[in-house]
């Protein structure tokens, strides 16, 4: 076909049918490609929220999970501490009720109980059992005979106990001169209570049995651990000491079968395969609702030990108290595993629900989920084929109108869209002063309005931040340098000290914060003569550290420009008006200031408002602590211009030691509120200081005693510590 040769009108028809035709394959082609990534956009999207959702409910499953068995695991542990504690505190009671009959002998007339010589007794029936070698004393003893008549006025009281439990618990008391009276508890629908032969033969020795001596030992009521009855069943008991005239004279006790603390451990909330267990301090189950296997109740298998490495860990998480939900391998299964602590008795109370169990409904719904997403994909296709059918017929029966609406509609909508999408990406290059100008009257151009305020407002927030950013770092550097200059100053132990024949010295500073308010210092005033000084400024933060640092240079210029035959009042009172003066901010510091004469032992001391220093007298290898308390007080230093201080002296002794602290210790606070105390300092230095250690180990071990009670609390003041021992001439 010749087009030159055609006319004008043809020409023209045969051009828009040519550009119509190719347009129409090109649109064709596109929406093609178009509809086809759209369909494999959709599934990908199916595929992916299917997992989304699964991944979701199986983590959603979990974490239910864990919460109803920390729950669980809380209230057995609460349930469980409740009854062995009301256990404990009914042998106590017994124990104080047999302590008044003993200690008041005149006032109970002399009683005589039954000595059963068959094997089955009457329940709930106090009784006396005899050793062989009490039974041979006692017909030619008077006092023997009256000691067990007046003991048996006990008997009622053990037979309401006993009556009181309703189960196969034993109620006694055990005296040291070999007798026990008896009273068996019985179980729902029994009559008599079983006698093993071991009584009747008269061969049973209370005395060495673990309950007895642990009572003994340590003079209060206790739990023991799990261990064998002499009729061969695991029990446990809870034992006090009672005393004649303030002498010990035996044991009352509540032995309970581990059968009958079973119950508070078999209800399985959390399904079928769930396993209820309680831990001992030394890893040793003591209860579980499982006979047989790694849980089972044992009294010489230590968990902490296991094989499995995650049962190990948390087995020792739980003898520490703590509590936690975790993932453990227990005989090859995956469990999750919850802990709760019931501190009063030293146990730990664990539930264990099989992983299985937990996220099998999860499986399930992923399962349903991607088989409906594999329907929805197939739906998918059909649609695709139908559409691309449907818009081939549709296109060549528009063909001829979209060869010109098309081409004007493309270019109409099309080029605004491309200079908006070339914008944004010369935006998102960085360029935050390109502007997009667009005026097509209609929502592209409120797009490029928007985006243009957008990149405005992305400047300024950027411009913020930089500023923001900078500022902090800035700050963050000058604590860093103040810190650093603060714990310049601070003295450290170096040989002149550390290895001075005449004392052993040590302190430490740990501030609250990036810099502190307390501050220590020591320093030679001469061959003879040793300047200590601890305090605490009021206040916390660089304001301070600030007055820390106007403190301790005032202080020690005092100290050094008076000598060593200084008054110390008088140059604590010169110090005192030094800081007073110019003091707008009404800051203040309690000062422990003192000197040491290392010839004669002689210790001048100035105690302005600070706490008052323990000092340790050491005699035949022991050291008793006591606080260096004064009756007249001081004023804080830098609170009062005209204040007046009073020099104090004490005399060491080779082996005394002197213990200074400022209130972060005594007032270190842990998570429930609770202060350090001056109590529990004074007993840490008589556990921990003693003659054969030196003052670095004391101080160390007094700040691990300190922050073993703060726990995960944040810190509230600044804890200094300096220790002293005096080694002698």
């Amino acid at each position: 076909m010749n087009i030159k040769k055609m006319g004008i009108q043809k020409r023209i028809l045969f051009l828009l049918l040519a550009t119509g035709l190719a347009t129409f394959l090109v649109i064709s082609a596109v929406s093609l490609v178009s509809l086809y990534q759209s369909r494999s956009d959709s599934l990908e999207t199916g595929r992916n929220m299917g997992e989304t959702v699964a991944s979701f409910t199986e983590d959603f499953a979990a974490r239910q999970a864990k919460k109803r068995l920390s729950d669980e695991a809380e209230d057995k542990a609460e349930t469980v501490e409740h009854i062995v504690k009301s256990i404990l505190q009914d042998a106590d009671n017994l124990a104080r009720s047999m302590t008044g009959i003993m200690s008041d002998k005149e006032t109970y007339p002399a009683r005589v109980l039954t000595t059963p010589t068959e094997e089955k007794i009457p329940g709930n029936i106090a009784y006396v059992y005899k050793t062989t070698g009490f039974a041979e004393r006692f017909p030619y003893d008077p006092l023997l005979q009256k000691e067990l008549g007046t003991a048996a006025n006990i008997a009622e009281i053990l037979e309401f106990i006993s009556r009181e439990y309703q189960t196969d618990t034993s109620c006694y008391v055990a005296s040291e001169n070999g007798y026990m009276i008896w009273a068996d508890g019985l179980s729902k629908g029994d009559t008599h209570a079983d006698l093993p032969d071991v009584y009747l033969k008269r061969e049973f020795n209370a005395l060495v049995r673990p309950w007895y001596i642990a009572a003994k030992e340590k003079g209060k009521p206790v739990v023991t651990d799990v261990y064998v009855s002499v009729e061969g069943d695991l029990e446990v008991t809870c034992a006090a000491p009672y005393y004649d005239g303030g002498e010990f004279a035996g044991v009352a006790g509540i032995s309970t079968p581990l059968d009958s603390l079973y119950a508070l451990v078999q209800e399985k909330n959390m399904g079928k395969d769930s396993i209820n267990f309680a831990l001992n301090r030394k890893g040793c189950v003591v209860l579980s609702t499982q006979k047989t296997g790694t849980l089972a109740v044992s009294a010489d298998t230590d968990l902490r030990l296991s094989g499995e490495q995650s049962l190990a860990m948390e087995a020792a998480s739980m003898a520490a108290g703590k509590r936690d939900v975790a993932l453990v391998t227990v005989d090859g299964e995956e469990y999750y595993l919850a802990y709760a602590p019931m501190p009063s008795i030293g146990w730990s109370f664990g539930t264990l629900v099989k992983r299985d169990a937990v996220v099998g409904p999860a499986k399930e719904i992923r399962h349903t989920v991607m088989s409906e997403a594999k329907k929805f994909a197939a739906v998918l296709d059909d649609f695709f084929f139908g559409n691309f059918i449907r818009m081939a017929v549709l296109m060549l029966f528009i063909l001829a109108v979209l060869v010109y609406v098309s081409r004007r509609a493309a270019r109409r909508f099309v080029e605004p869209v491309l200079a908006l999408s070339a914008g944004v990406k010369d935006i998102a290059k960085g360029n935050l002063d390109r502007k997009l100008d667009i005026k097509t009257g209609d929502e592209i151009e409120g797009l490029a309005d928007s985006v243009n305020e957008m990149t405005d407002d992305l400047k300024k927030y950027m411009d913020n931040l930089a500023t923001a950013t900078a500022d902090k770092e800035r700050i963050a550097t000058e604590l860093s340098l103040a810190q650093g200059i603060q714990e310049g100053m601070l003295p450290q132990i170096f040989p002149k000290f550390s290895n001075n024949p005449h004392f052993d010295l040590f302190a430490s500073m740990e501030p609250a914060r990036e810099v502190g308010g307390d501050f220590y210092d020591f320093y030679s005033l001469d061959d003879d003569h040793l300047a200590l000084t601890i305090a605490d400024v009021s206040g916390k933060g660089v304001p301070a550290s600030l007055f820390m640092v106007i403190s301790k240079t005032i202080l020690k210029n005092a100290a050094l420009s008076m000598g060593q035959a200084a008054d110390l009042g008088h140059m604590m009172e010169i110090s005192n008006r030094q800081l007073c003066e110019n003091n707008e901010e009404m800051m203040f510091v309690t000062v422990f200031f003192g000197v040491l004469d290392v010839k004669t032992g002689e210790f001048s001391y100035v105690n302005a408002g600070h706490n008052a220093p323990y000092i340790g007298r050491t005699e035949d290898g022991h050291t008793e602590w006591s606080s260096l308390s004064d009756e007249k007080k001081n004023y804080m230093v830098g609170a009062v211009e005209n204040a007046v201080y009073d020099e104090r002296k004490i005399t060491l002794k080779p082996g005394d030691m002197l213990f200074v602290y400022t209130d972060g210790v005594t007032e270190a606070m842990n998570e429930n509120g609770e202060l350090y105390t001056d109590e529990r300092l004074e007993a840490t230095l008589g556990r921990v200081a003693t003659p054969d250690k030196n003052a670095e180990t004391i101080l160390a071990e007094v700040r691990a005693d300190v922050a073993e009670h703060v726990g995960e609390a944040e810190s509230s003041d600044d804890v200094t510590m300096l220790g002293i021992r005096y080694l002698g001439a």
